[in-house]
């Protein structure tokens, strides 16, 4: 059994745990600053990538998708249209902040 790069499965990584996103756009995803083509470019992602999603937000509309996520390990955005989600993504809005340490 194969996922997405022909490696074999025992070879690869565990999916993060859930959500995550895999990238479905062919090209790729940007990961932006603000959920926003306008807003700075910061990374990206390739196609077949797995990443933990930590919430999500509506707002610039791509391709008849409005939802954007929240990655859940980095403070960047990558728009919904690109990604296919697993596991239910929680609305930023009903998120708890992080707590600072120190």
């Amino acid at each position: 059994m194969y996922r997405h790069s022909g490696v074999p499965l025992e070879v690869m990584m565990p999916s993060p745990p859930q959500p995550f996103g895999t990238v479905v756009s062919t090209i790729g995803v940007n990961l932006r600053k603000y959920p926003s083509t306008d807003s700075s470019i910061i990374g990206n992602l390739s196609h077949g990538a797995e990443v933990g999603l930590g919430s999500k937000v509506h707002a610039q509309t791509i391709d008849g998708n409005s939802i954007w996520y929240l990655l859940r390990d980095k403070a960047a955005w990558v728009a919904a249209r690109h990604v296919d989600n697993t596991g239910e993504v929680p609305l930023s809005k009903d998120v708890e902040p992080a707590t600072p340490q120190g």
